[in-house]
């Protein structure tokens, strides 16, 4: 059995090198391997002194903050929308486009109502993709800034109505692209 079963052993190291651990090193192995240890190799006393601050302050604040996350909790971003619990699935689809940098709630909806999952946009891009290719005459930021440039959606408190425009427009569609790079994801 591990000792202190419910913690987690932490190794700070100072001044060593993995060549002069020498037969140390074998027992520090068998500590990672078989105990999950963690290991820190700090620079000097102080600031192993400070490491040890910061990890106790994270573990004290860690159980006061917590913070629920936007999509476990239906509509918590969605201010107008009903909270019906058989809409859920459309509450995260528009607190998830919310997201994006520059898309409002009325911008979500909007989009929401013309492609109304995630897979419905997916396939609007994957298709938008193909006729470019197709066409062959507008360039792949042509495509991706007509998107959903000229999809309406309600100004708030007002009568009238805006465009999303292309700079919105080449954002989703960038996000939603079959070729995404990984550095374009949304957490």
């Amino acid at each position: 059995p591990r000792p202190f079963g419910s913690s987690r052993l932490m190794v700070v190291l100072h001044g060593a090198r993995a060549a002069s651990l020498g037969s140390a090193a074998s027992g520090l192995t068998e500590a990672l391997l078989r105990w999950g240890a963690g290991f820190v190799e700090v620079r000097s006393i102080e600031h192993a002194a400070e490491y040890t601050a910061q990890c106790a302050a994270a573990v004290s604040t860690s159980r006061e903050r917590r913070v629920p996350s936007r999509f476990k909790v239906a509509g918590v971003r969605c201010q107008t929308l009903p909270k019906d619990p058989e809409d859920r699935l459309r509450l995260t689809w528009v607190s998830q486009l919310m997201q994006v940098p520059g898309v409002s709630e009325e911008i979500a909806k909007a989009v929401v109502g013309r492609h109304a999952t995630p897979a419905a946009l997916l396939a609007a891009v994957a298709a938008a993709c193909r006729g470019r290719q197709a066409a062959s005459s507008a360039s792949s930021s042509d495509v991706a800034d007509r998107f959903l440039a000229d999809l309406e959606y309600p100004i708030r408190g007002k009568k009238g109505t805006r465009r999303v425009g292309p700079i919105v427009s080449r954002r989703i569609f960038s996000l939603f692209h079959p070729e995404a790079s990984s550095d374009q994801v949304l957490l």
